[in-house]
């Protein structure tokens, strides 16, 4: 890019001729004319001010005019006047032409001239008139090339800013539809079928792997549902793990509960998950599948609602997950991403029919799963849930959301393994849905009101520290709104621990995204793996 006074040179060699706008009638001395403004794009405040300014005298040139293109017409009353950029520096000079009409004639100012020989050899006599005027449109013909240059990048930068000020309106209206959506799904209660309508049976498949404080309580919760029929099928990896002690206990202690454990898995595929649960599947007896993570907790009612959800034309009943109510900054950390910048998406996703399910906890159709070869099928991904409802949209089926939400119960909760589980997702999006690298950063709120800031300052002249404040505040202001939709009860927490775990949370999502984006591996449980577009993964270093 040239130096702004090679620019201010090139623009100056332009002659404009007289508009036919009248004079006003309360200006003296008058001056109407066509000034030609060319300021940085990244700047574009033009100002301009009298040099010899007359006590008295009008002058409606001294306001802030603002360009938004090179070239914009621009009435000056007052003579003569210098253009300046919001640097101070003077870029042009507005005189009367030599032969006295109307236009003000646009040149450098003096400094400019005396660095410009072939622009000052033009000036030096005012009675050349029209061989004068040709000169200075030749000179104004070899301008050109660099003063479109320019016009390229003002152009590229008004539409970057045109871009980003509409996905600000669009980020709004994904707030209010998850806001909305939230309203009319979440806690709702359903009516209950004739009690001549049996309810269908559930195998409910609960792979596991290690222990945490709350394992115990989780596991319990799954024994004492209110439901007439369903059975656990506990799925474990290791011989030796130490889960297998907490369930034989569990089993005892509720012996009514039809329950059986499948211990060292099948290796079908590449995924951990899917090679531990093979066995629970191929013995589940049930035409419903529910797969349900270790850290799940669920009320008595939860699996009577995920299966009051399963219409006719349903294949998969997912519910959003969301966090219990525990003690510590983690916890609230926890909650407050599953249920503002989580949430949010999720539910406007739901509202808009995209593809959202996750597998922490869902409801499936064993038989539509059997039609594509069972769980195996699906062991090539990592991301086995995003997959498994694809897999039913592709074939026409409905995919429905629980109202209640998926209660994570973990009793290991800490930051660094809360950000590298949500780093985790980040990079099994990216592979999956690719286009997501490119939309999620402009979805966070501290980078978006960031470049909405500039956009509007760039379009509107609008305050630009002041749109950023009231962009923090109205985000904010609606992320508290959904979080309580999604509690649907008090809070654990007051306002003030919110305010500094969402403000955590914001200020880290740039620095996860990135982290997920230069780094594409993941490492789960004590596995390496590479993924590959399409969701796809090869190991790198197995799960032993």
């Amino acid at each position: 890019m040239r130096p702004y006074s090679e620019h201010a040179a090139a623009a100056a060699r332009w002659w404009l001729p007289p508009t036919s706008r009248r004079r006003p009638r309360d200006s003296r001395p008058l001056d109407v004319g066509r000034v030609l403004i060319w300021a940085s794009p990244l700047s574009p405040r033009i100002k301009l001010t009298p040099l010899h300014p007359v006590a008295g005298q009008r002058y409606a040139g001294t306001a802030t005019t603002t360009t938004t293109a090179p070239g914009e017409t621009v009435v000056c009353y007052g003579s003569p006047h210098t253009a300046q950029g919001d640097d101070g520096d003077a870029a042009l000079l507005a005189t009367p032409t030599p032969d006295g009409s109307d236009a003000l004639e646009v040149r450098p100012p003096p400094a400019l001239a005396v660095a410009d020989p072939e622009y000052a050899s033009t000036q030096t006599s005012p009675a050349r008139g029209d061989a004068t005027s040709a000169r200075r449109r030749a000179s104004a013909a070899a301008a050109r090339g660099g003063v479109s240059k320019m016009a390229l990048l003002f152009y590229t930068l008004y539409g970057f800013a045109i871009i980003f000020f509409a996905g600000w309106w669009f980020v709004w209206l994904l707030h209010l539809l998850a806001i909305f959506n939230g309203k009319m799904k979440l806690h709702k209660k359903k009516a209950l079928p004739p009690l001549e309508v049996p309810l269908p049976g559930v195998s409910i498949i609960k792979p596991l792997t290690g222990v945490d404080p709350n394992l115990f309580s989780n596991l319990e919760s799954f024994f004492t549902m209110n439901y007439p029929q369903f059975e656990l099928l506990f799925c474990i990896q290791d011989e030796g793990d130490p889960s297998i002690m907490l369930v034989r206990r569990l089993m005892e202690k509720h012996p009514l509960v039809d329950a059986r454990v499948f211990v060292g898995g099948c290796p079908v595929g590449v995924n951990p998950k899917i090679n531990n649960m093979q066995p629970g599947y191929e013995a589940a007896k049930y035409e419903l599948i529910l797969i349900s993570d270790s850290g799940i907790r669920m009320k008595e009612d939860t699996l009577l609602d995920m299966v009051l959800t399963m219409a006719d034309d349903v294949a998969l009943v997912h519910q959003m997950p969301f966090a219990c109510d525990r003690k510590g900054f983690p916890a609230i950390l926890e909650k407050v991403y599953f249920g503002t910048a989580h949430a949010r998406i999720y539910l406007a996703a739901d509202f808009l029919r995209i593809n959202c399910a996750t597998g922490m906890s869902a409801l499936m159709r064993k038989k539509l799963l059997d039609e594509v070869g069972g769980i195996r099928a699906f062991g090539h991904y990592l991301a086995e849930d995003f997959f498994f409802a694809k897999s039913f949209e592709d074939r026409g089926w409905k995919i429905r959301i629980s109202s209640q939400p998926a209660w994570q119960n973990s009793g290991l909760c800490e930051v660094g393994l809360f950000q590298t589980r949500v780093a985790r997702w980040a990079k099994l999006r990216f592979a999956m849905v690719p286009h997501t690298m490119l939309l999620e950063p402009l979805s966070e709120c501290m980078l978006l009101g960031a470049l909405v800031a500039w956009a509007t300052s760039f379009l509107f002249q609008w305050d630009a520290f002041a749109v950023y404040l009231l962009h923090l505040l109205l985000w904010f202001l609606l992320d508290w709104m959904l979080l309580s939709v999604v509690q649907n009860g008090l809070l654990p927490f007051n306002k003030w621990e919110f305010v500094v775990a969402w403000t955590f949370r914001e200020c880290g999502a740039l620095y996860l995204f990135l982290h997920a984006l230069w780094n594409p591996t993941i490492r789960w449980r004590a596995g390496l793996y590479r993924l590959r577009w399409g969701g796809t993964v090869e190991v790198v270093k197995p799960d032993s």
